[in-house]
C-alpha cells in the first residue's frame, strides 16, 4: 500500500475563485450547509474538498495524541456512490497519494498523513444495511452528494448522529452536515425551507417549525450556468454562456453550449439555470394531465355532507390520498407519504391526520389488494392494522388482479371528462408531490421484457393510491358502458411503446 506523506499534497490542492458561493461554502465552519448550484459548478469537489479541511482542524485526542474524525459520505444509491460520488472523491483525495478505499461494503477511505487519523465511510441509502449503519453509528460529519434526492428524515436522523470523537479523546473541534445539490422539486423539503417555494398551507403550526431554516445554517445558491437570450421584442432566441457562472476556468469552453443542445426548457432551467423545474425523464403515465386545467389556483378544503375517500398504497414507502366527490367533480384535497416505515406506523398517522381534517366526516378507506397479505413479521395483514386503528379499508371495487391498466385509466377517464364546462378531476396545490407525478414524474420505463410500465418510486406510490381512490369512488364501473361499442375493458396494448387508453374488447 502506499505510504501517505506527512502533509497533504499542495499541488491536488482544491482552488476556487475568491467571493464566490463555492468559495463561501468552502470556507464556512456554520454546523449546516447547502449549496446549490448547476451542472459543472464545482459543488462537489468543493464538498469533498472540506472535508477534508475538517479532518484537518480537529483536536487532537487526549487518548491517542491524533486528530481523530468519522465521516459518512452518502448519497440515495449505492451505484451512484461508486460511480459518481466516489470518482469526485478520489480526485480531490488522491487514492496514490492516501492508500487505497478498502472495504465491500461499504466502501472505507482510513486517512492517516501527519497527525491526522480519519476514516471515511461511502453509503447509498437505497440499501437496508446502509439504512442501519447510518441510524446506528456515530458521526464527526455527514457529507451529502445530491441532497434534492434525500428525504428529510434522514437529514433530521443524521443531525442525531453527530457525536464522535466524545469527550474521552478531548471533544470535537466541528461537528456538522454539508450537502451539495442541484435544484430541487418543489415539492422537497429543502426547497421549501429556503423559500424557493412557498410553504404550503395546510401545514400546523408545528409543521411549519420543521420547515424554518434555522439562522445559523448556511446556504448557497450559485449563480446559473448558462442566461435566456431574447430579442428587442422580449422573445426567447436561445442561451448563451453567464459570464458569472462559478468554475468556468475549470471547464472547457466547449461545456455548457455542447450541454444545453437538445435538451428540453424544464431540464436546461433545473441542471443549468439552477432554477425549481420539472424535469421528467420518461413518457407522462398521464398525458392528459395539465397544471392549468386541473390544478385548484387555491386550497381545497373539506365540503361537509359529502363522504371523504381515502386511497391508500402500503409497503416501505406508504401513500394516502385524501378526496371528496361534489357536484360530479372529483376534489383531491390531501396527501400523506411516509418513507421507511410499514402499516404500524403509518396508520395512526393516517387516522389522526383524518381526525384533524375530516372529524365527523364520513369515510371510506380503498387500498391496494395486496395489503391482504400477511407480513413476514407477523400474521396481521395492513388491512388487519389499519382496522385495528378504527379504519376498515376495503380493494377497490372493479379491479381484478390489481391490474394497472385498469388503474390507470380510472384516473385517464375523470382527466378527460368534462361536467358543467370544468374537468371532472380537480387537484388541490396542497399535494406538491402528487401534482409533479402527474405533471410527469409518474412515467414509463423500458423492463427487460420491452414493454413500457409506470416506473415504481416515490411518484408511483402517491399515484397508486390516487387509482384505488378513483376505483372506489365507482370509477370503474363508470368507464364500463361509457360507448356503444361493446364491452369495454381496459388492456395494455404494446406496439413500440405502450398505451393504456381503451379499446373495444
Amino acid at each position: 500500500m502506499a505510504q501517505a506523506p506527512k502533509q497533504p499534497d499542495t499541488r491536488r490542492v482544491f482552488r476556487v475563485a475568491p467571493n464566490t458561493q463555492l468559495a463561501k461554502f468552502l470556507l464556512s465552519d456554520r454546523p449546516v450547509d447547502v449549496i446549490c448550484g448547476p451542472l459543472g459548478s464545482g459543488k462537489t469537489q468543493a464538498m469533498c474538498a472540506r472535508v477534508m479541511r475538517h479532518i484537518q482542524q480537529q483536536r487532537v485526542s487526549k487518548l491517542t495524541g491524533r486528530r481523530m474524525s468519522r465521516w459518512a459520505i452518502v448519497r440515495n444509491t449505492y451505484t451512484e456512490v461508486k460511480t459518481t460520488t466516489m470518482k469526485t472523491w478520489r480526485e480531490i483525495v488522491p487514492e496514490e497519494i492516501y492508500g487505497p478505499i478498502t472495504g465491500n461494503p461499504p466502501p472505507t477511505h482510513r486517512l492517516r498523513f501527519g497527525d491526522v487519523d480519519a476514516e471515511v465511510i461511502f453509503m447509498g441509502l437505497d440499501r437496508e444495511v446502509d439504512l442501519h449503519r447510518l441510524r446506528s453509528m456515530e458521526f464527526t460529519g455527514l457529507a451529502w452528494n445530491e441532497l434534492a434526492f434525500i428525504p428529510k428524515i434522514l437529514f433530521d436522523e443524521g443531525m442525531g448522529r453527530l457525536r464522535w470523537p466524545g469527550p474521552d479523546h478531548g471533544g470535537s473541534e466541528w461537528h456538522g452536515m454539508i450537502a451539495d445539490t442541484n435544484a430541487p422539486d418543489e415539492d422537497h423539503w429543502l426547497a421549501i425551507m429556503t423559500g424557493m417555494v412557498p410553504m404550503p398551507a395546510n401545514l400546523t403550526d408545528e409543521e411549519r417549525r420543521e420547515y424554518v431554516w434555522p439562522d445559523f445554517w448556511g446556504f448557497y445558491k450559485q449563480p446559473p450556468a448558462v442566461l435566456e437570450v431574447r430579442d428587442g421584442a422580449g422573445m426567447f432566441t436561445g442561451y448563451k454562456v453567464n459570464p458569472d457562472a462559478e468554475n468556468l476556468a475549470n471547464l472547457r469552453a466547449e461545456y455548457y453550449p455542447e450541454t444545453w443542445h437538445a435538451k428540453k426548457k424544464s431540464w436546461i432551467d433545473s441542471r443549468l439555470r439552477n432554477e425549481i423545474a420539472l424535469v421528467v425523464d420518461g413518457s407522462p403515465v398521464w398525458p392528459q394531465f395539465s397544471i392549468d386545467a386541473h390544478v385548484s389556483h387555491i386550497p381545497l378544503r373539506p365540503i361537509p355532507g359529502h363522504t371523504v375517500v381515502v386511497g391508500l398504497d402500503f409497503g416501505r414507502q406508504p401513500a394516502a390520498v385524501f378526496m371528496q366527490e361534489i357536484n360530479n367533480r372529483v376534489m383531491v384535497q390531501y396527501e400523506l407519504l411516509g418513507f421507511n416505515e410499514g402499516a404500524v406506523t403509518f396508520a395512526p398517522r393516517v387516522s389522526q391526520f383524518i381526525a384533524t381534517h375530516y372529524d365527523g366526516y364520513a369515510v371510506d378507506y380503498y387500498g391496494d389488494p395486496k395489503g391482504q397479505d400477511k407480513g413476514q413479521a407477523d400474521e396481521r395483514t395492513a388491512y388487519d392494522i389499519f382496522n385495528a386503528n378504527g379504519m376498515a379499508v376495503r380493494p377497490p371495487p372493479g379491479l381484478k388482479h390489481n391490474m394497472i391498466a385498469t388503474r390507470v385509466e380510472a384516473v385517464t377517464s375523470l382527466l378527460t371528462s368534462m361536467y358543467d364546462g370544468r374537468p371532472r378531476f380537480c387537484l388541490s396545490p396542497l399535494c406538491r408531490t402528487l401534482k409533479l407525478a402527474m405533471a410527469g414524474r409518474y412515467h414509463l420505463e423500458r423492463e427487460e421484457d420491452g414493454e413500457l410500465t409506470p416506473k415504481k418510486d416515490k411518484f408511483s406510490h402517491v399515484c397508486d393510491s390516487l387509482q384505488y381512490a378513483c376505483l372506489g369512488l365507482g370509477e370503474g364501473q363508470r368507464m364500463v358502458g361509457q360507448t356503444a361499442l361493446g364491452a369495454m375493458k381496459p388492456i395494455k396494448v404494446y406496439a413500440g411503446r405502450k398505451s393504456m387508453r381503451r379499446i373495444s374488447a
